[in-house]
């Protein structure tokens, strides 16, 4: 890819993301600082387990994982402070390449609004990222030489920009009529700098969306497609927990753990990988995921034939 010019990147849609994730686990006795309470979306209570920042980079609908790390359970640290760490590591890879002949471009790293501090957009600045993530509404902006609080940005300005443009599209047919978005540029006061930000209706919904980039000539369309990106570490996550069932196998400590999270890292790789290879040359498995595609397969007798006398004696 560092061979390949910048509409290459485009094309393969190559895009940094961090998240964290609540991993469950049983130990009887631990005394691990990285073993404890924490709530779980999963489970929607707190369970005991360990609480995983992942930073990985997704290119053409395959989550690559590149770095794990741990939150301790003393609440002195926060998922954001690992997530910095795990930027400057990016950050020193980056370097790393570049001196050996392999120079990537600044690639845009795509997260909720868990991770919307200002101390990780100035380290993304300072280690080849360029940082997309939600600004909170009740924070203040300097738009057109004025100060306003970005929900009242949104119904004083926002509101009657879509209504207008509603109104142009009246005349065409539904087929042809387009969604909303506005790009703009403004001053952010909390982060205490000029960003873009895009606003939009998602599929038509009531709420309306605001997504900002530290990158300052992005497009409204780049901008986009790289913050829904950010949805393959959320499907790289279910893949580990669900299909894979990661939290049914157990282990003793955080070193078992962690070496575990790899093995089954790899394999939801490889399972991403299946799983585009068959949408690319099988129509039929169109928007499919892994189980659909798995439990189709399973009850296809020839697939199963091929499977028993072709592949087993090569394994």
């Amino acid at each position: 890819m560092s061979k390949k010019g910048s509409s290459c990147w485009s094309k393969k849609s190559v895009t940094a993301v961090i998240d964290d994730s609540v991993f469950r686990q049983w130990l009887e006795q631990s005394t691990d600082e990285y073993y404890g309470r924490y709530f779980s979306g999963q489970f929607r209570t707190t369970v005991y387990g360990y609480k995983v920042v992942t930073l990985g980079v997704e290119m053409a609908g395959v989550l690559y994982p590149v770095y794990f790390d741990f939150v301790r359970n003393d609440k002195t640290e926060k998922a954001v402070e690992v997530a910095k760490k795990l930027i400057k590591r990016w950050g020193a890879l980056v370097e790393k390449l570049k001196n050996q002949g392999v120079e990537l471009p600044i690639i845009h790293l795509s997260c909720d609004n868990g991770y919307r501090e200002i101390c990780l957009s100035q380290s993304c600045e300072d280690n080849h990222l360029s940082y997309i993530s939600v600004p909170k509404k009740s924070h203040l902006i300097e738009f057109s030489g004025q100060k306003t609080k970005l929900s009242n940005w949104l119904s004083d300005h926002y509101l009657k920009l879509e209504q207008a443009h509603q109104e142009t599209q009246k005349e065409l047919p539904v087929q042809e009529r387009t969604p909303f978005t506005y790009r703009f540029r403004a001053h952010y006061c909390s982060q205490n700098r000029e960003v873009t930000f895009l606003a939009f209706r998602l599929n038509g919904s009531k709420k309306v969306s605001i997504i900002y980039s530290t990158d300052k000539p992005i497009f409204a369309k780049t901008l986009r497609r790289h913050w829904f990106d950010r949805s393959y570490i959320e499907q790289f996550f279910k893949l580990l927990k669900h299909v894979l069932r990661i939290q049914e196998a157990r282990t003793t400590n955080k070193k078992d753990f962690e070496i575990k999270l790899w093995r089954f890292a790899f394999m939801a790789w490889h399972a991403q990988k299946i799983v585009m290879y068959v949408r690319r040359f099988c129509s039929d498995f169109d928007k499919k995921g892994f189980i659909a595609i798995q439990r189709i397969l399973s009850s296809d007798d020839d697939f199963l034939h091929l499977l028993q006398n072709n592949c087993c004696c090569n394994i």
